[in-house]
C-alpha cells in the first residue's frame, strides 16, 4: 500500500513543532513511506514542493510564518494537483469551513491515532493515484481536441458557439455564432434548420469566410451529442479542402483546354483541306492570267488571305499541341514588325505599344509560331499589369556575356544571344511570388482572367529551343521579361541556292517532250475540291493521274492496271485505312513503289508509318502546300525510285 508504481510514496510533513513532526515521520517510515523533507513554515515548502515531486502532504493549519495550513493547502492544489491530508487540533466550526475549500483528503484531529491516519493516508494515496489518471486522461483528450488536424467546434443548438479548437480558431478566430463563418446565407440556413431539428447535418463541402477576408472550403459535419448537464448541443468538424478543390478546379479547367485543343486539332485539319485547295486553284490562276498579261492584283489578294488562314491553322494546332516542332531561321526584329498589328488589337485601347524592332543581326533557330504565341502571352500578361494610359515596350536585339549569368530559372550561358523582351509599367511582381510565376496554374488574376498557363508555356516554348529567361521585376517599378535564344549567324542560315534551284525546276515542269514516257501517279484523296486541283496540277506538269476518293477504289484501279503506278499520292488519314497501310497494300507483289502523304500538320502520324523497306521511297508533305512543295517532292520521290 505504501507503494506509488515502481517506487515507495513520498509524503512530505509540514509542521511547526519539531517533536511532533519527528513523530509523524518514525511512523511514516515504519509503514514504508518516504519522507524526503520537513518543514516548519508553508513559504519554505511552497518553495521546495517542485524538486520534491511529493505524492502527499501531511499539514498543520498553524505553521511558523505568515501563511497558514489552509492557505497553502490550497495553492498546492491549485498549482501543482498536490493532495493535501490536514492534521491538527483545531476542530472548532470557521476552521472546518474554510477547510473545505481546500478539497482536503482527510481531517484528523490530534492527538490521532495510528490506525486512523494509516487508513487516511492509504485512501488519499489511491484517491490522489486515481485523480491523477483521470487528469492525464483528460489532459491528453483535451490534447487531441485542442492539437486536432481537423477543426473541430462545440456550439448550441440555437448556433452560438461554446469551445474551437486550435484548428478551427486559425479558419474563423472571431466566430460568434455557426452562422459568423459560413460564407453563403443559404447554406448556414440549411445547417440551423438541421440543429434546431435535431438532425445530423453533412459531410458537406461548404465556402466559409476566412479573418483575412480569403475564402476557404471545409468538409463540414456536425451531430447532435448531449452535454454532461443534460443541454443538447452540437459537435462540429471542419475538413479544409481548399487546396484539393483548387486542384481539382484546376484539373477540370485543364481537361476542357485538352478537350478544346482535340476540337481545335479537328477544325485544323478540315481548314488546311480548304486552305490547300483555295491556294492551289489561285496558283493555277495565277498561270493562266501570267501567260494571258492579265492584272493579278486580286490573286495577290486572295494569296495574302489564305497564307494568314494557314498561319491560324498552325495557331490551331499549336494550342492543341498537335503540330511537331517546325525550327526555322529567322529574325526576331522581323518578327515583331510583322506581328505588330496583331499585338496591338490584343493590348486594345488601354494601353500603348511601343516597338523597338530595328536589329539586322538578331537571327535564331526556332519554331516560329511557338515563338509567336510566347510573345503574345507575355504582351498580354503586360496588358493585363498595366494602368490605363501605360506603356508596353516591346524591344528586340542582340547581347553578348562574357560569362554566366543567373536567369529567371536557371543559368544563362556566355555567348551571344538575341533577345525578344517585354517591359511594362505595371505594380511589378512581389519578390515572394518570382519564383511562382513559371509554375504550371499558379496566377495571380481573377478565376475568369487567367488559367496560369501563359508564363509556364512560355518557359516550355523557350526551352524547346535551347533559349534561357531573365525577369527583372521590382515593386511600383515594372516587369520585364526577356526571352533569349542562340544567335544563329548570316552563314547558318542558308545562300539562297534553293530559291534558285526551285525557280529553275519550275521554269522546266511540263516540258517533257512529245510521246516522252509520262510517269503513272495513283491519287487517293477524300476531300473532292483538294482531289481536283491535285489532279489539275499533276496533269499540268505532265503526269498521268489516276485518282481514287477511298482506299478501296484505288485498290481496284491498282489490280486493272497492267502496270502499278510509278507513284502513289494519298491523304495520311483516311476512312478504313491510313495512306501508308493502302501503299503497303500496294507493295504486296514485292515492288519497291515510293509514296507521298499528305497530311494535316497535326503530329497524329504514329512512328511505325513508314517502317519497312520501303521507308526511303516515302515522305510527307504537310498541308496547305503550294504547287512548287508538291511538284519538288513528286520529283524528288521519283528520282529516288528511278
Amino acid at each position: 500500500m505504501s507503494e506509488t508504481g515502481d517506487r515507495k510514496a513520498r509524503i512530505v510533513i509540514c509542521e511547526d513543532e519539531r517533536i511532533v513532526a519527528l513523530d509523524i515521520r518514525a511512523f511514516l517510515q515504519r509503514n514504508g513511506y518516504e519522507v524526503p523533507s520537513l518543514f516548519a513554515s508553508a513559504e519554505d515548502l511552497l518553495d521546495a514542493v517542485e524538486g520534491l515531486e511529493p505524492d502527499l502532504v501531511l499539514m498543520d493549519i498553524h505553521l511558523q510564518g505568515a501563511m497558514d495550513g489552509i492557505e497553502a493547502a490550497a495553492i498546492l492544489l491549485e498549482r501543482w494537483a498536490v493532495p493535501v491530508i490536514l492534521l491538527t487540533a483545531y476542530a472548532d466550526g470557521p476552521t472546518i469551513e474554510r477547510a473545505k475549500l481546500t478539497h482536503p483528503y482527510a481531517y484528523i484531529l490530534k492527538p490521532y491515532d495510528e490506525r486512523e491516519l494509516r487508513t487516511a493516508i492509504s485512501i488519499g494515496l489511491y484517491r490522489a493515484s486515481m485523480e491523477k489518471r483521470l487528469r492525464m486522461s483528460e489532459e491528453r483528450y483535451r490534447g487531441l481536441f485542442a492539437q486536432g488536424l481537423a477543426a473541430a467546434m462545440l456550439a448550441e443548438q440555437g448556433g452560438r458557439i461554446l469551445e474551437t479548437n486550435n484548428a478551427f480558431a486559425a479558419l474563423s478566430p472571431n466566430a460568434e455564432r455557426v452562422q459568423d463563418f459560413i460564407a453563403d446565407q443559404g447554406d448556414a440556413d440549411r445547417l440551423l434548420a438541421a440543429m434546431r431539428s435535431g438532425d445530423r447535418y453533412g459531410p458537406t463541402e461548404l465556402r466559409i469566410a476566412r479573418a483575412d477576408g480569403a475564402d476557404a472550403w471545409v468538409l463540414l459535419s456536425a451531430a447532435p451529442i448531449r452535454l454532461s448537464d443534460g443541454t443538447g448541443a452540437y459537435q462540429f468538424q471542419a475538413v479544409d479542402v481548399t487546396e484539393r478543390k483548387s486542384l481539382a478546379d484546376q484539373l477540370l479547367h485543364a481537361q476542357k483546354l485538352s478537350a478544346l485543343g482535340r476540337f481545335a486539332g479537328g477544325v485544323a485539319h478540315d481548314f488546311n483541306n480548304v486552305l490547300t485547295a483555295v491556294m492551289g486553284y489561285s496558283r493555277l490562276l495565277r498561270t493562266d492570267l501570267e501567260e494571258a498579261g492579265h492584272a493579278l492584283d486580286e490573286l495577290d489578294g486572295i494569296d495574302q488571305a489564305a497564307k494568314r488562314a494557314a498561319a491560324l491553322a498552325r495557331q490551331l494546332l499549336l494550342f492543341s499541341r498537335r503540330e511537331d516542332m517546325k525550327p526555322a531561321v529567322f529574325s526576331l526584329s522581323g518578327l515583331a514588325r510583322e506581328d505588330e498589328r496583331m499585338l496591338r488589337r490584343i493590348i486594345g485601347e488601354g494601353a500603348t505599344l511601343v516597338i523597338r524592332a530595328l536589329a539586322d543581326d538578331d537571327l535564331v533557330r526556332a519554331d516560329r509560331a511557338r515563338v509567336e504565341q510566347a510573345v503574345v502571352n507575355l504582351v498580354a500578361n503586360a496588358r493585363d499589369a498595366t494602368d490605363r494610359g501605360g506603356r508596353i515596350y516591346l524591344s528586340t536585339g542582340t547581347v553578348r556575356y562574357e560569362e554566366p549569368v543567373m536567369g529567371a530559372f536557371e543559368q544563362v550561358p556566355a555567348g551571344d544571344w538575341s533577345y525578344i523582351e517585354v517591359v511594362d509599367e505595371g505594380p511589378g511582381i512581389p519578390p515572394g511570388l518570382r519564383e511562382k510565376v513559371f509554375q504550371p496554374f499558379f496566377t495571380t488574376k481573377p478565376a475568369d482572367r487567367g488559367t496560369g498557363l501563359g508564363l509556364s508555356t512560355v518557359a516550355g516554348i523557350v526551352r524547346q529551343a535551347e533559349g534561357r529567361v531573365e525577369l527583372v521585376s521590382e515593386p511600383g517599378a515594372g516587369t520585364t521579361m526577356r526571352l533569349l535564344f542562340p544567335t544563329v549567324r548570316d552563314s547558318q542560315s542558308g545562300d539562297g541556292s534553293a530559291d534558285h534551284d526551285r525557280a529553275y525546276a519550275r521554269s522546266r515542269r511540263g516540258s517533257r517532250p512529245a510521246g516522252a514516257y509520262r510517269p503513272k501517279i495513283l491519287l487517293v484523296e477524300h476531300d473532292d475540291s483538294v482531289r481536283a486541283l491535285l489532279e489539275a496540277m499533276l496533269e499540268r506538269a505532265g503526269y498521268a493521274v489516276h485518282s481514287a476518293t477511298h482506299p478501296g477504289e484505288a485498290l481496284l484501279l491498282a489490280e486493272n492496271q497492267t502496270a502499278g503506278p510509278d507513284l502513289l499520292v494519298a491523304d495520311d488519314e483516311m476512312p478504313l485505312m491510313s495512306g501508308p497501310e493502302l501503299a503497303g497494300r500496294l507493295r504486296a507483289g514485292g515492288r519497291a513503289m515510293p509514296a507521298l502523304y499528305l497530311r494535316a500538320a497535326d503530329g497524329s502520324r504514329e512512328d511505325s508509318a513508314a517502317a519497312g523497306p520501303a521507308a526511303g521511297f516515302e515522305a510527307f508533305l504537310d498541308k496547305p502546300f503550294d504547287e512548287d512543295e508538291l511538284m519538288d517532292a513528286v520529283e524528288a520521290l521519283l528520282t529516288t525510285a528511278s
